[in-house]
């Protein structure tokens, strides 16, 4: 009897302990974190698409959790998966605003990554994950180069009208900054050279007045050790700036006869290729092989675009002395290869070989199995208008067109010659203008509808590189007329947010001296060259 009494005491003691114990915690219950509607992969296209992800966010106490609970926060970060593992790569925060809802540029390599998103309840410092991949497609793979001034530095950006299907054509934005160019200014143009041979492939060249950069040909990749300094030269030169490189295409087969590139301090250099090692040697505006440059050229180099390759020389420009000089393929001599020479031993029956005026434009094209076009101005500031046939091995005067009946031309600052008419367009502030020179009149494009504000920046034809060889015969034969298309690149500075870039496509009547426009796209920065990436 007293052992249950002393047992039934130290029960109540017991329980009354427990039950003052209890009142020392809290015994609040945890909220279960459910997290939907985020996909398992997301398929987004580099520079163009956007990662948008919508989660629904729901706790089992208080339902569900909107963006304007303080009581939450929210992230999204992602980094690179390599065979289904995390990468070393460092986490990219993908939207430092910590808001519920992601919607961001797909700015990324192409690439598979892994995305986490985290609910974090501030209270508990508790975190939920979900975790997604994102799949980042090339943009670089087909489609136009578009190669930009952004801003008053004028940084050097490449955007892109990338093809990704004939049902499927977009614009992307500044796709090299994530692909490692360093930040270069003042860009020039596009150097593209489709060559099939192994030991050289298609090269694509961004040039500017601060440097010129070889990209890989399919990601798009580069960085200083890309330098065409560092890729395509013997000795490199010093404090000197590509900003013209040019092919010139072997007869019967898709390469180049010879590479050439000029620099922005007025030296010009050839590469020969098809011969192991090939690379660009000294500069070649010298009589002596090595010897010392003698005079500046222009940066500008004149070809025939006819296919297939029909022609072993090249044109230049002697700012210094005012004259032409020219450059002959010798399948005997490498000393030849390295030199440009006089073209005053060449007949000269419409213009004199030294012309005594400054050389404002020059353009290759197919006109007349290889016309190159050059627009001269006297010390008055009247322009002219010289034609020289390529074809072949020489240089042949075939047209003189002065006494133009071509308004504003002398003010003109983008040019762009058609290689199927003997038509020239030239761009005056917002005003483009088609200049018959077989008939020496000249027509207003009125239907080219630019602002009060912007300016024309490009005029060009975009001759395809692999041109009428068979290597392009499983295109249509609208893809294949859109090489005679006249592309028009403006820039309207109001809209303040270095997008204001336009690129149109029109195409060109030659009976009725006229063009209409076929599509448009937008949001570029200033445009300064564009180049087809093609594909065969």
């Amino acid at each position: 009897m007293r052992n249950k009494f002393v047992i039934s005491v130290l029960s109540l003691l017991f329980l009354t302990s427990c039950f003052k114990d209890k009142g020392n915690y809290d015994y609040t219950e945890l909220a279960e974190i459910t997290i939907e509607n985020i996909p398992e992969v997301i398929e987004v296209l580099a520079s163009s698409d956007h990662i948008t992800i919508n989660p629904k966010v729901t706790s089992s106490i208080e339902g569900e959790i909107t963006d304007d609970n303080s009581n939450f926060e929210f992230s999204y970060k992602m980094e690179k998966s390599t065979n289904g593992y995390l990468g070393q790569t460092p986490w990219v925060d993908l939207n430092p605003a910590k808001t519920l809802n992601l919607d961001t540029l797909a700015s990324f390599p192409a690439n598979t990554y892994t995305g986490v998103f985290t609910v974090k309840d501030l209270r508990t410092e508790i975190e939920t994950v979900k975790t997604f991949q994102v799949k980042v497609s090339s943009s670089t793979y087909e489609g136009w180069m578009i190669l930009c001034n952004e801003g008053e530095e004028e940084r050097v950006r490449m955007d892109m009208i990338s093809v990704i299907s004939s049902d499927r054509i977009v614009a992307a934005y500044d796709i090299l900054s994530p692909l490692g160019l360093p930040n270069v200014h003042h860009a020039r143009g596009i150097g593209f050279h489709p060559s099939l041979y192994a030991s050289t492939g298609v090269q694509i060249y961004v040039m500017s007045e601060e440097g010129t950069y070889l990209l890989n040909a399919e990601t798009f990749e580069t960085d200083e050790s890309w330098n065409i300094y560092y890729v395509d030269f013997i000795i490199p030169p010093t404090d000197e700036h590509i900003v013209e490189y040019v092919p010139l295409f072997n007869s019967g087969f898709v390469s180049a006869r010879a590479n050439f590139c000029v620099s922005m301090e007025g030296n010009a250099y050839a590469q020969i290729m098809g011969t192991s090692g090939a690379a660009f040697e000294n500069p070649i505006n010298t009589s002596l092989r090595g010897g010392s440059p003698e005079y500046k050229v222009a940066p500008y180099v004149g070809v025939s675009m006819a296919r297939p390759g029909n022609s072993n020389s090249a044109l230049f420009y002697d700012v210094d002395n005012r004259r032409f000089v020219g450059w002959r393929y010798s399948n005997t001599s490498d000393e030849a290869n390295q030199l440009l020479a006089s073209l005053e031993t060449e007949e000269a029956p419409r213009f004199s070989w030294t012309t005594g005026m400054d050389l404002v434009y020059m353009e290759s094209t197919r006109y007349s199995n290889g016309l190159v076009y050059a627009i001269l101005q006297d010390e008055s500031g009247k322009r002219v208008v010289y034609g020289i046939n390529m074809s072949g091995n020489a240089f042949v005067q075939e047209a003189v067109y002065d006494n133009l009946n071509a308004p504003d031309f002398d003010k003109a600052t983008t040019f762009a010659f058609h290689s199927q008419y003997p038509f020239m367009f030239y761009g005056v502030g917002n005003k483009v203008y088609l200049h018959n020179l077989g008939m020496n009149r000249t027509y207003e494009m009125t239907n080219i509808a630019l602002g009060a504000n912007e300016e024309v920046t490009m005029l060009k034809f975009n001759l395809y590189q692999y041109g009428d060889l068979t290597l392009l015969n499983n295109q249509t034969d609208e893809f294949m007329a859109r090489q005679f298309e006249l592309m028009v690149g403006s820039y309207d500075p109001s809209t303040g947010d270095n997008n204001g870039g336009r690129l149109g496509f029109y195409t060109v009547n030659g009976s009725s001296n006229s063009v209409e426009k076929r599509t448009e796209y937008s949001g570029f920065a200033k445009i300064v060259d564009v180049v087809y990436r093609e594909r065969i």
